[in-house]
């Protein structure tokens, strides 16, 4: 068996590969051309899969190791019999925690303290729901807004414009242009007026279910702020909202090895499942646990978060892609997500404070820490 892959995809010849022959590509070089001998496509979202891609090959299954799959027409997969699997929360701690460093480094831009301000969550699936236990595992004052699971009954839950009028807004929902709740810019002009004046927009879900435009406006008056990981249109990122921005990262917040790997796993088992092939053993995690010293005095819990997630550093290196051409910044921005360093989710790090007090706050968004008195 022949199957395309996308070279980003974690683990693939230690478990595709003992079945098959790989043949690895850029997700996004990827064309009808390619899959002519091909029983097997692997993506990540980078890949648009549709007929256009897939007409006339023998490809009769396609995974995603993503969780999102507004990257793939399954409606025409269904109508081909082309069998599909996605990864549903595979990453989801990785894009919680991610959410978390980067709303940790946007208020200490905006010189406020994250603890003490309440938040608005706007999808409450497998990442929102991590994001708001560890918002509130800091003390802040959360609400989670998300229709489908009202329809289904979850109680507790608030409307959009309660959760709009908080201090920041989170958004975690997929990209969707119809059925009841379509999320494609439903946060447009209107909606971002009903955020409370100096209020941080926090997106790490999908780019296009903001309105662009509207954004850089309410971004260049003031009154707003905004830390995006996810951007509308991309990999065509508009330089003027970049540069707008208070945090600014190159969809990444799932990109840790754990969820990588993880989502490589569950796609592998549907493709076993499909193929009618017993599935080796998976892969440990590479390496050991990584570790963090921080002396008496300094903050642990910013620091832990810089080392596990790097949010500044990244930040760093978007700035830098605001004076190229809009095809060249196309081609940065991708290529730091290709070569986007090992990461290990928080329960990886064994951190080492130099309190107790320390220990237990790293301890509440999911470190390992000890303290040394």
């Amino acid at each position: 068996m022949n199957i395309v892959v996308d070279q980003n995809i974690r683990a693939a010849e230690a478990t595709f590969g003992a079945h098959a022959s790989l043949r690895f590509m850029d997700g996004r070089a990827i064309r009808n051309e390619h899959l002519r001998d091909a029983e097997a496509l692997l993506v990540r979202t980078a890949t648009r899969v549709d007929e256009t891609l897939l007409r006339g090959t023998p490809v009769g299954f396609v995974g995603t190791t993503s969780i999102g799959t507004d990257h793939m027409d399954i409606a025409w997969l269904g109508r081909q019999g082309i069998a599909w699997a996605n990864a549903p929360g595979c990453n989801a701690d990785a894009a919680a925690q991610y959410t978390l460093a980067m709303a940790w480094l946007a208020c200490e831009r905006l010189d406020r303290e994250l603890a003490g301000l309440a938040a608005g969550v706007i999808g409450c699936g497998n990442v929102g729901s991590r994001v708001c236990t560890l918002f509130r595992a800091l003390g802040m004052s959360v609400v989670a807004n998300d229709p489908p699971l009202t329809d289904a009954g979850v109680e507790g839950l608030v409307t959009l414009d309660e959760a709009l009028a908080r201090d920041i807004v989170c958004l975690h929902v997929p990209l969707t242009r119809s059925g009841p709740y379509p999320t494609h810019r439903f946060i447009g002009r209107e909606q971002l007026g009903r955020m409370r004046p100096g209020a941080l927009l926090l997106n790490t879900a999908r780019g296009d279910v903001v309105h662009g435009d509207a954004l850089l406006g309410e971004l260049r008056s003031g009154r707003l702020h905004a830390a995006l990981d996810v951007w509308p249109g991309e990999p065509l990122i508009d330089a003027a909202l970049l540069e707008a921005t208070t945090v600014a990262t190159p969809h990444v917040a799932g990109y840790s090895d754990d969820g990588k790997r993880q989502g490589t796993l569950m796609v592998y088992a549907a493709f076993c499942a499909w193929a009618g092939l017993t599935p080796v053993a998976p892969p440990e995690p590479p390496g050991a646990a990584p570790r963090l010293h921080v002396e008496a005095g300094k903050n642990a819990l910013p620091q832990a978060m810089d080392a596990a997630c790097f949010v500044r550093r990244h930040d760093a290196a978007m700035r830098l892609l605001t004076g190229l051409s809009i095809e060249r910044r196309a081609q940065e921005f991708d290529r730091l997500r290709r070569e986007y360093p090992p990461r290990r989710d928080f329960q990886a790090w064994r951190i080492e404070c130099a309190d107790l007090e320390s220990a237990r706050l790293c301890h509440h968004v999911g470190f390992t820490a000890t303290a040394a008195t």
